[in-house]
């Protein structure tokens, strides 16, 4: 740690506390140079995910916004706000567990039509509709063949 007295790189750390959070470290450091105190303080950072949209734009990842999505799709059906939550969330801890720092915003629509077709077909179907940009009734029928054909 660079001393802000004496710029010199040499210190030692004389005392440790952590928050009673447990959030933060602080330390005492005092530099071997010039004698001088000073207080560090270590937090852990949450890492950012980053979204790259299709028109090439980023921006930071928003759980809202598949919240707000799959809340969408699956209007009057039997899906509980709980479960939409928890799509949300197992999508956001793979994403950082995999590492990918920044992803495709078609990547996390597939993530969320994987799981939308497992919980609610119709919920399923609703979302594919408006995140592929569906353009007629042959987009659905293709859509219901499909998973058809994947359930057998």
């Amino acid at each position: 740690m660079k001393c802000p007295n004496c710029g010199s790189l040499n210190d030692k750390v004389v005392d440790t506390r952590q928050s009673k959070d447990g959030t933060v470290i602080r330390r005492r450091r005092e530099c071997l140079d010039c004698g001088f105190r000073f207080t560090t303080y270590e937090r852990y950072e949450e890492e950012k995910i980053v979204v790259k949209k299709k028109n090439g734009s980023t921006e930071p990842f928003q759980k809202e916004k598949i919240i707000r999505g799959i809340k969408l799709a699956s209007k009057k059906r039997p899906i509980t706000d709980k479960q939409i939550v928890n799509i949300a969330d197992e999508i956001e801890k793979y994403l950082l567990e995999e590492g990918k720092l920044v992803v495709d915003s078609s990547e996390i629509g597939d993530l969320v039509q994987e799981r939308l077709k497992k919980l609610d077909i119709v919920a399923f179907v609703r979302f594919a509709s408006v995140y592929n940009e569906f353009k007629d009734e042959k987009d659905f029928e293709n859509v219901l063949k499909k998973n058809k054909e994947d359930k057998h």
